[in-house]
């Protein structure tokens, strides 16, 4: 199954985060795992570079883990670029 890269528009927004708290994604991936998460670091770095979709769970525990709210994880005006595959 392909999942378009709109599929996940906060990628970006858990690097910045990521990066601001000076964490690698291993790191993120263990502090996660610690709050119950099931996540790996090449989960986190599919979800960064936005190949892979990402859970509401996850995104809690992103939220969680930041210490930030679940919207500030979204992009203000985010891009949908929506196509369809045959």
């Amino acid at each position: 199954m392909h999942i378009p890269r709109t599929a996940n528009i906060i990628g970006r927004n858990i690097a910045r985060f990521r990066y601001q708290q000076e964490w690698t994604q291993e790191l993120l991936a263990i502090k996660m795992q610690l709050r119950g998460c099931y996540i790996t670091r090449d989960i986190i770095a599919s979800i960064e570079t936005q190949r892979s979709s990402v859970t509401d769970l996850r995104i809690a525990f992103f939220a969680k883990e930041f210490g930030v709210t679940v919207s500030d994880l979204f992009p203000a005006e985010p891009t949908l670029r929506w196509t369809m595959r045959e």
